[in-house]
């Protein structure tokens, strides 16, 4: 490959990111691909993502969206632009998407403003296809118990974050695939997995 492909994968809490990005990443790896797997918030300063998802930490709205922003400058800097630029599949556990469903949709704050502050962090950096894990909030975070900030949020709040999201997919049906994560794992794979194959078969 002469560029590498940026595969974000996007949902509310505990709707089974990391298992689909791990049977991506073996299944990428098995086609001799070279992966990276990482995630927002955290893949620029690991801190960062204490602070922000620290069940007994106080961050009004505003300050988490300048701490996602000046995470994913240095995500994008030090990790993602150059293992692209190399040719790598990167496997990415939340990007801009989920700050706008967050941080906008949820907590209210200017969609414009989210999308100014971010674009000046991430620069050219998008996407080549969003995997959204859609599921009823009501069923998915009766999965596990909460275990970050915002997991532990209202039912009310992560419907306006799912409500958010599904609202971005009907706005970029290029980028966007929705699939339901409700259903079995091994059934979400095979859907993952279409879109896998789609990029890495071209």
């Amino acid at each position: 490959m002469q560029k590498g492909i940026l595969i974000d994968f996007e949902g509310g809490e505990k709707v089974g990111k990391t298992t689909q990005i791990r049977k991506a990443k073996e299944c990428l790896e098995s086609l001799g691909y070279p992966v990276l797997v990482t995630h927002e918030p955290g893949g620029g300063d690991p801190h960062i993502r204490e602070k922000l998802l620290d069940m007994k930490g106080k961050v009004t709205p505003e300050q988490e969206l300048d701490l996602f922003c000046q995470d994913r400058k240095l995500h994008v800097d030090n990790l993602l632009r150059p293992s692209l630029e190399t040719g790598t599949v990167v496997l990415l556990d939340r990007f801009e998407p989920s700050t706008i469903a967050y941080q906008g949709y949820a907590r209210g704050i200017s969609l414009d403003l989210i999308r100014q502050k971010s674009a000046e962090a991430r620069g050219e950096i998008w996407p080549d296809v969003i995997i959204l894990l859609d599921a009823d909030p009501a069923i998915a975070l009766k999965r596990e118990e909460a275990t970050s900030r915002f997991d532990a949020e209202k039912i009310e709040f992560h419907q306006k974050v799912r409500a958010g999201f599904l609202a971005q997919a009907k706005e970029d049906t290029a980028h966007w695939r929705i699939i339901d994560a409700s259903s079995p794992i091994e059934e979400v794979w095979e859907d993952v997995k279409k879109e896998i194959d789609s990029l890495t078969k071209k």
